[in-house]
């Protein structure tokens, strides 16, 4: 009998610019691997057409999907574009998920009852306690622990998995989603705070930061309006939201995803500081606050402007409990008992 010839190992390019990516290579090989090694130990019997014939169609599946993983994630395509719209992840994550799904098919009913621990594990991380599918296989979990495993439960699992895998990718993407509203609110409030340095700058009259005490007059940088008053609170305020920001992500635990979640909540701070500076001392010169609206030297200015740089964090608070969440839902609060009674 003619066995197949195990994959060649290919030698280890040069590392790519993403960890995710040298993750998604190492499981493809992986899998690469296992696949070569149930068609050594289950070769097509020769006595059943069908059933060769769809484990010939299984395993062309399993190396098609394995290859397009492994080309996609050794390609170093541009930072923005596969961080942004998040294709390139989900083409690699979903050709690795049908590549497992397709083992699975093709592996024999000894193989999947080996691995149904793994399986129930991650159906019970991703899908919902009253997800008929997640019911199934729990059931046939406790049932394989006295019975082997038939082939209709085996198709029962797969199909399970197939959905717990199709709800992981969908945990990433609203990890995306929401990255990407972060990253585009800190645009936008970049935007606005140039635009009020530029137009402090070009008219330092009309945007100007100075108070009149009963003695003479305080602005940001002496006893007179200058061009670059404004962008000199806001250099402080920026400043006082990176140290108020730092502190506060004590609270925001790191990511497995591929998208830098803590990052843009931490890039989104910085022009909220320092525009929340510019516009409380704004409150203070128009009275909005009694008592405080007679500062009598730059030096006071400047002191106020760091602490409504730092007050950015009351508003920004809330968006890290929204970001934590987010967080919290990957294998989390949608699937896990304990979270969920939680």
């Amino acid at each position: 009998m003619a066995f197949p010839e195990p994959p060649d190992q290919l030698p280890l390019g040069v590392p790519t610019n993403r960890t995710w990516r040298e993750q998604a290579l190492t499981s493809a090989a992986q899998l690469r691997t296992v696949s070569a090694w149930l068609a050594l130990t289950d070769p097509p019997s020769g006595t059943d057409p069908g059933a060769d014939a769809g484990k010939a169609v299984l395993e062309n599946a399993i190396a098609w999907h394995l290859n397009e993983a492994i080309s996609v994630a050794s390609l170093k395509s541009p930072a923005i574009q596969t961080s942004y719209n998040g294709a390139v992840v989900e083409r690699v994550l979903s050709h690795l998920d049908a590549a497992r799904v397709a083992l699975l098919l093709r592996a024999p009913v000894g193989f999947v009852q080996s691995q149904l621990p793994n399986i129930h594990a991650h159906v019970r991380l991703h899908l919902p306690r009253t997800d008929p599918q997640r019911v199934a296989v729990e059931k046939a979990a406790k049932a394989a622990l006295t019975t082997p495993l038939d082939n209709a439960s085996r198709l029962t699992v797969v199909s399970a998995f197939r959905a717990a895998c199709v709800e992981a990718r969908e945990e990433f993407s609203r990890v995306r989603s929401f990255r990407n509203v972060l990253i585009m609110s800190a645009l936008v409030l970049t935007v606005l705070a140039v635009a009020l340095a530029v137009a402090g700058w070009i008219r330092p009259g009309e945007m100007q930061l100075c108070f009149e005490p009963t003695e003479g007059r305080a602005c940001p940088t002496g006893d007179r309006p200058r061009p670059w008053d404004l962008l000199f609170i806001e250099s402080f305020g920026l400043i006082a939201a990176a140290v108020s920001g730092a502190a506060s992500l004590r609270h925001v635990r790191g990511t497995s995803t591929p998208y830098g979640l803590p990052l843009a909540l931490a890039i989104l701070k910085l022009p909220a500081g320092a525009l929340t500076a510019v516009l409380g001392l704004q409150l203070m010169r128009g009275g909005f606050v009694p008592g405080l609206s007679d500062l009598d030297n730059p030096a006071q200015i400047v002191a106020w402007a760091i602490t409504f740089g730092a007050a950015q964090q009351l508003f920004t608070g809330l968006v890290d409990r929204q970001a934590q969440t987010v967080l919290d839902d990957i294998g989390g609060k949608t699937g896990s008992d304990t979270n969920t009674a939680a």
